[in-house]
């Protein structure tokens, strides 16, 4: 069984920050993308893989194949990073039975109908709702773009939206 170490819901998916710096604080050895249009792309799935150092294997999954994988044995083995490109599909997977207990925000674009929370998070309404069904639920939920900075809490994310 896989130990999902982090959580992460950050569009730009696998890039810098997430490969130097959130794998060497988490130590993982193993990165799982949850996205349906990237999981039929098969030249954007090399990119992605390409991205990560030869020591990180990456899997790329539409959100049925990673339910399914999941039931049947919980993606394998390893310490695994898992990310989500939005609120939206994190949401749907949690709530489908992917037992997260944790969801780090790290980049979700600004948007016109947004309000910015912090550097490189934006919400709009919608996502508010959704994060508050999972906190709900006993979903933490932080902001934290990268490991030197402070997490922002839940609490704090309501803050800065009401402002």
């Amino acid at each position: 069984m896989a130990d999902i170490v982090l959580t992460r819901v950050d569009f730009r998916l696998i890039h810098g920050q997430v490969i130097v710096k959130w794998r060497q604080v988490y130590q993982v050895t193993k990165i799982v993308v949850v996205d349906d249009i990237l999981a039929v792309d098969d030249f954007m799935t090399r990119i992605y893989t390409s991205a990560a150092p030869a020591d990180i294997t990456v899997k790329i999954y539409s959100e049925e194949k990673a339910l399914r994988l999941w039931q049947k044995n919980e993606f394998g083995t390893g310490r695994v990073m898992l990310l989500f490109k939005d609120i939206e599909t994190c949401h749907r997977m949690i709530k489908a039975g992917l037992p997260i207990k944790q969801i780090q925000l790290g980049g979700v674009p600004h948007a016109e109908d947004k309000k910015v929370i912090l550097k490189a998070v934006s919400l709009n309404r919608k996502e508010v709702g959704l994060l508050k069904e999972l906190h709900d639920d006993q979903v933490d939920i932080v902001v934290q773009v990268v490991p030197e900075n402070p997490k922002l809490s839940y609490e704090d994310i309501l803050k800065n939206f009401a402002k």
